[in-house]
């Protein structure tokens, strides 16, 4: 019985690692596999909501739109200022998205 018993626990501890792996890729599930193209880190924005969607726009910027992967309810509030660092991702012209629109993902944001 010694060796189902050592089986058992080298089964566990191998789905606990895996478990428990970090995952580095910070795209994983929202925008897989798009390249980033910039990095923000403690920039100035404002929240803008439009139609039910959300948007980030960098102060200093016009026509620029950063469209969050996602985005606390906390901050679902429009015209909010807040401090954002993050990934901007390379973004295909969708059809129904606003002009200059950029996918974002967001590694920090505070009021």
């Amino acid at each position: 019985m010694p060796y189902k018993r050592n089986t058992s626990f080298l089964l566990l501890v191998t789905i606990l690692v895996a478990s428990c792996k970090k995952n580095t890729d910070s795209a994983a599930g929202c925008f897989a596999g798009a390249p980033t193209v910039r990095q923000i880190t403690n920039q100035q924005a404002v929240i803008k909501a439009d139609a039910g969607n959300f948007y980030l726009i960098e102060q200093g910027s016009i026509d620029s739109k950063l469209k969050p992967c996602s985005l606390a309810a906390e901050f679902r509030v429009h015209d909010l200022r807040v401090i954002i660092s993050g990934d901007v991702k390379e973004t295909a012209a969708a059809t129904g998205m606003p002009c200059c629109t950029e996918n974002f993902i967001i590694t920090g944001i505070s009021r």
